[in-house]
Formats: structure tokens, sequence, C-alpha cells
């Protein structure tokens, strides 16, 4: 190469240099500012009207708000309300309000808790509440990984932190069509399409992605679409909707239809039966379910009973000339009855009055039976819950049952599956978000819906029971040693099997009542379980216990009553019949 060959291929590469380095100056110069939202989030939902608030000021801690610029998003605080962030964001404004939540069952979930580690034999009492998530209670155990696991009990914290608490508001849950939501506040206040994508004008969001709220917005005006994004599976709420939860194993799940299975919700299939006619008729759970109820008012309660909520008499009235309540904005009266003014886009709807001359309501010994006890249609009555805790996963066993009701413990499962016959499976711990040895597997003996056992809530009212839950408990260690093979569980203070069944609201009334002997003179109705020979299988339907003192099954003269109706009650019915089918 001559001289002058090499001058000219100096010059271009010191000229290409040069570009380079005005090209990348101009980039560094241009940096995204991260702290400026708007540059990138054009077309961004307002938050809400009584939140016009800069958005560094619920996106940016104190310390980062100085008003220089961010060369990342990881500064940025995406959900402000999560319970990590929410003192430093909210209290100033939201200090009731906080303190409330913290303490509201919702929050601590001090119920599920403390019911389950008394029926494992972990604690002496259910009640009152020892330990929760949140507020005045002790925090729920890790489990002791030095100790080797013999009993239940020494198990429950394990199962509790594994299976059950992925629906408490300081988890964003496992995901999955149905299960998307935010934690803190925003799990109810953010509403989420099923989809989990964003269905507004923001240019930086892509539609196509999952887990975003359907909108930059917070709202008082929840749906029940949001409330089931937690209260799904065979649980208040989901019964509301009609919801029945198919079993796990394929076997049992929805046909296909045009040679495709129907898509999944809530991360299982579900029967479909009868709505409550209050959600026929439109009405949405935050009708019924006030803020005192929903976010707590100050007080720890140990279980879900126990938290004051308007009752059916408040709008309907009730025995003894009991007038609807009309102290809320909800409800106005008007010339020849009341009118309900439902949340749902200020729907109006006319309340029909407890008309106390109907012959069921005239009877004086109805006056301590729930409403539900004979308006509901149906009941969730899940029977003999098999869990297993595996710290080593053989073969292909669990191939027909990975859906668990649980997306994200289905993909847990599946990989575990696919990695070879002998596995040492981790899972999600939900309070701590770290991955531990172990994964919890369940099933259920069987699953019903028409069965509907009677016995008494902590006021001395007549309601139907459901079992909560009869657990038996098995244990695989690492080596493959089972030292526990569906043990029955022994409550805390040794009084009785860890199985019980809990007073339950269902949530499926109907206009009408059922006919009287869906109680009298029915088996069932009287905790003798669904047949006279005891088999393994209706075992389970006999009632056991509730674990609160203050609850109970019917005592031998209660059952007796609803078995041996008297002369009186068959006159009435036959009566009643003759009204009915003149």
């Amino acid at each position: 190469m001559t001289m002058k060959s090499r001058i000219v291929v100096l010059v271009a590469m010191i000229s290409l240099w040069l570009c380079a380095f005005a090209v990348g100056g101009a980039k560094d110069s241009e940096k995204t500012d991260y702290a400026d939202c708007s540059g990138c989030h054009k077309g961004i939902e307002k938050i809400s009207v009584n939140h016009n608030l800069a958005c560094k000021s619920c996106h940016l801690s104190p310390g980062d708000r100085s008003g220089k610029g961010l060369s990342s998003h990881q500064k940025i605080v995406r959900n402000p309300s999560d319970p990590k962030h929410v003192d430093t964001f909210c209290l100033p404004c939201h200090q009731r309000e906080i303190e409330q939540v913290e303490r509201s069952l919702h929050s601590t979930m001090a119920g599920v808790i403390n019911q389950t580690r008394y029926l494992w034999g972990a604690q002496k009492t259910p009640s009152p509440a020892i330990y929760g998530l949140s507020g005045p209670l002790k925090a729920l155990p890790e489990p002791d990984l030095s100790v080797y696991p013999e009993m239940p009990g020494m198990l429950v914290d394990d199962f509790l932190r594994k299976r059950c608490l992925r629906c408490h508001i300081h988890t964003a849950g496992p995901g999955g069509r149905g299960l998307y939501r935010a934690t803190g506040c925003a799990a109810c206040h953010v509403l989420y399409d099923n989809d989990g994508c964003y269905q507004g004008k923001d240019q930086a969001i892509d539609p196509s992605k999952r887990g975003y709220p359907a909108r930059h917005e917070f709202t008082t005006r929840i749906s029940n679409t949001q409330c089931l994004h937690c209260h799904n599976q065979n649980h208040v709420g989901a019964d509301y909707e009609g919801l029945f939860e198919r079993d796990y194993s394929k076997t049992y799940r929805s046909p296909l239809i045009e040679g495709k299975s129907m898509p999944r919700i809530y991360g299982l299939d579900y029967h479909h039966l009868a709505r409550d006619i209050h959600a026929e008729r439109g009405l949405w759970c935050i009708d019924c379910h006030g803020r005192g109820d929903v976010m707590g008012d100050g007080r720890t309660y140990s279980y879900q009973m126990e938290v004051p909520k308007r009752g059916c008499s408040d709008c309907h009235g009730g025995y003894d000339g009991r007038a609807p309540s009309i102290s809320g904005r909800d409800m106005v009266k008007k010339p020849g009855g009341f009118i309900f003014i439902s949340r749902n886009h200020g729907k109006i709807h006319e309340l029909p009055l407890f008309y106390e001359k109907e012959i069921p309501h005239g009877i004086e010994a109805h006056k301590k039976v729930r409403c539900s006890a004979c308006h509901a249609q149906w009941s969730y009555q899940d029977y003999g819950l098999s869990v297993i805790r595996e710290d080593l996963l053989s073969g292909n066993k669990w191939s027909h049952l990975t859906a668990q009701g649980d997306p994200f413990l289905e993909g847990v499962l599946k990989e575990q599956l696919k990695r070879g016959e002998r596995v040492y499976p981790l899972s999600k711990d939900w309070v701590t978000g770290r991955s531990g040895l172990g994964i919890w597997s369940a099933g259920w003996r069987f699953r019903r819906w028409e069965f509907m056992p009677l016995g008494l809530d902590q006021k001395e009212r007549y309601t139907v029971l459901r079992p909560l839950y009869q657990y038996l408990v098995t244990y695989v260690d690492r080596r493959g040693i089972v030292p526990l093979d569906n043990a029955i569980p022994t409550r805390g203070d040794g009084s009785n099997l860890g199985w019980a069944f809990m007073p339950y609201v269902p949530h499926t009334t109907a206009p009408f009542g059922r006919p009287c002997v869906g109680c009298h003179k029915n088996r069932t109705a009287a905790g003798l379980g669904i047949q006279d020979e005891v088999t393994v299988d209706t075992l389970l339907t006999i009632p056991s216990p509730p674990p609160i003192k203050e609850m109970r099954l019917l005592n031998p003269e209660e059952r007796k009553r609803l078995l041996e109706p008297s002369k009186r009650w068959k006159k009435e019915r036959l009566k009643w019949l003759a009204d009915k089918d003149p």
C-alpha cells in the first residue's frame, strides 16, 4: 500500500471515529429521562379525580424526587399501594383506612391460618386468633427445616404458605385467566380484565402483554369480576355466579366442544349451576358487602362470620314487623314500598318485603333460622381433601392431576415432571416469595352440591354447614420414605379429629324457599349423613364439630324434632301445599 493510500485510509478511519463519537455524544445527550413519565406514557389515564398528583408523588420514593433524571425504570415504584410501599405513599393521606385494612381479615387471613393450624394440631385454640399476616397478630411462623416432620402440625405452616395463601393482598397471585390482580389497595381498587391485558390509551403499554390492569385508574365502583379474581374455586363469591369447580383429574374436566377444550378460568373448569337471584338481577358484591365489611372497621377478627355485615332483613325486613334499614344512601322509601339503588351503574330495584303471613314465615321456631338455610338453592359440599407434600417426585403419577386450580403450581408441576424420573421439586412460599423444597398436591374424595346439613352459628341461629376441611395428610421425604400416609390430624386441644364443618351462608339465594322436607324428615339436614350404612365415603358426610366453640352441631333434641316433626307441622305443611297448588 502506498503512502498516499495509507493516508486516505487513516483519514477515513479518523472520520468514522469522529462521526461515531458525535453520534454517541448525541445519543448520550438524548438519553431517556425515566422520571419524565409523560414523555413515553402518552395517553395514560388520570389515576382518579381525587389523586390529581404528579407521577413522581406516587411512583418515586421521596429521596428520588429531587428533579434529577433517571436512567432506568429501576427506581420507579409500579404499585405504590403494595403493602411494602403503602406507608411511604398512602399513609400520609389515608392513615385510618390503612390501619383498618391491616386489621381486616382480607389482610390478616386470620380465619384461614388459625383454624387450619388448630385442626392440624399446631395450636391449642383457633379463636381468638394468634397468627396473621398483618395487624397486631403474630407473624405466621416459617417452617423449621431442621426438624423432621412426623406429625401434620409440623407441616401446616408450609402447607399454608405454599398452598393456601396465594390469595392474600400481599401477593399478586398466580396469574392466569381470571387470576390477574394487583396487591394492597390496588387489589380491589384497580380493575383487571380476566385476560390481564391493558385496555387504555397509553402508547407505552403493549395491549397484547398480560399482567396489566385494564386502565391506569383507581375506582370505588368494583364489579363482581374483580372480586372473583380471589373469590373463585369453591369459595363464597363463585357460588354467587353459579360456579362449581370441577375436579382436578382430567377424567372429570370439561368435555370437548368442536374438538377443543373450553378455555379455563380461575385455574380450572366449572360446572354452571343456578346463580344467586341478586346476581341475576345485576347486584354487585359491594351492594351488600360495604366498606367496613371488606376493608375492616379497626377491630381484629378471628373468623369471617364474626365480622358485622349487612343481613337479609336490613333490606327486606323481617319478623315482628322489622322494616328495612334506610340509613344508607342506597335504600329509599317510596309510597307503597322501598327501592334499592345498586352501585352497578345506579340500577334501581323494587324491594320485595318479608311476608310474615307466608306459612313458613309464621312458624315461631323459624325466627332462629338464617334466611339462607331455606332460600339457598345449593351449597358447596367438598369431602375428604387429601393433601400430599412431596420432596421427591418419582415417575409421572401426577401427570393427569397437574391442574390443581393454580396456574403457577400447574406450571411448576409440569416442568418438574419433564425433568425425569426422580426430581427434588421446589415451590413458592407465597408469604416470602422465596422457593423452597417440596411441592403440595391435593385431591378430593368426592364433591357434591345438593347435601345441606344444619348446625348453629355463633349467634345460635340455624344455618347450613359445609366441611371445611376434612384433611388427610401425606408426606414423602427426599429419600422416598413416607412418615405420614393419609394421616388424619388431631385438633390442637386433643378434643377431636382435625375435621370440621363450619356454618356457611351459601350465596345461592332464590326468591322461594326449598321444600319443607329439605330439612324436616331429612337425615342429611339432621346431621346423620347421606345413608344408613356408614362406609369410607359416607362417613365424610356426617358433620364434625366446628372449630369455633361458640358454634355447634345439632343436639339430640333438635335432631329429633327435625326427623320426627309434630302433628301441627304436618297440618301446616298440608295447608301450605294446598295454598301452593290449589
